[in-house]
């Protein structure tokens, strides 16, 4: 079997061969690099479950996927019959919480380096996806999640140089979780977070939750997701509630709805999505 350090060799040589199209390579055409930005620095904006964020760059909102790694999954039961259904996975699935957690406390509106690693091509009327090495102050993101244990490397055939440049350090940094038995590689039975949803049932915030609430005065909460500007979706850690949230006192005009594959479903309000927008970058 083949040392890491000699595989490392033989991909640079074969990247190599094909950026200079070289012999069999003289037709290759790298389609990531020649879609997109290969390299870009911006602010991260928003953060998806493990593996997706948004970037501003210049103006312009991209979507980058990290590359080479897998978020915490749903775990499957072998019986249909008793498996329950999944409404709210950020919550539901084990690590899948603290993976987005520890992406947010480190990168939100925190200036990174974004380098393009591959892209994927859309199915079914689905966009193309773009899949980065994202660097901040030298430390690779990717591999700081994989070496908590929240989150896995993706394995690939040999013939597949459709990976993170930095594939060989992922790998190393698994193993080492694994050894350590961190996150996802822990023996331990992994509880989920008992969230209560209060957008779905509301009969019992008026009894159960708000008088403590108004007692607090002030409450610590996470925005979930902002709907308007001044519309959010909150979840309150110390009680494990997610709520809707309205600003009181002021109506912002309704911003166009999202449809399938970016595409607006209804138009919105004049500023609509500029108040989305403003609000976003202040509370996420």
């Amino acid at each position: 079997m083949l040392k890491n350090d000699v595989i490392e060799r033989l991909r640079y040589a074969e990247k190599l061969a094909k950026s200079n199209k070289l012999k069999l390579w003289e037709n290759y055409q790298d389609i990531a690099k020649s879609r997109q930005n290969k390299e870009f620095i911006g602010i991260v904006t928003e953060i998806f479950n493990g593996d997706f964020l948004v970037v501003k760059c210049s103006g312009e909102m991209k979507k980058v996927y990290l590359s080479s790694i897998k978020p915490p999954r749903e775990i499957k039961n072998e019986d249909e019959n008793k498996k329950s259904k999944t409404t709210r996975f950020l919550y539901e699935i084990p690590y899948l919480f603290e993976c987005r957690e520890f992406l947010r406390k480190k990168l939100i509106g925190k200036k990174v380096s974004c380098k393009l690693d591959y892209s994927t091509t859309g199915k079914d009327n689905q966009q193309d996806k773009y899949y980065y090495t994202v660097m901040i102050g030298g430390c690779n993101i990717a591999e700081s999640l994989v070496s908590q244990g929240l989150a896995t490397v993706i394995r690939y055939r040999q013939d597949n140089d459709q990976r993170s440049s930095h594939y060989n350090e992922l790998l190393n940094a698994e193993l080492i979780a694994s050894r350590e038995g961190k996150g996802l590689h822990s023996k331990k039975d992994c509880s989920t977070i008992r969230l209560v949803d209060l957008t779905v049932d509301t009969t019992k915030i008026r009894h159960q939750y708000l008088p403590s609430w108004q007692r607090a005065l002030k409450i610590n909460a996470i925005v979930e997701f902002v709907a308007s500007g001044s519309r959010f979706r909150i979840f309150i850690q110390k009680d494990n509630c997610l709520v809707n949230f309205l600003l009181m006192g002021i109506n912002c005009p309704r911003s166009a709805r999202p449809g399938a594959n970016e595409k607006k479903s209804a138009e919105g309000e004049p500023y609509g999505n500029e108040a989305l927008n403003f609000v976003k970058e202040k509370v996420i």
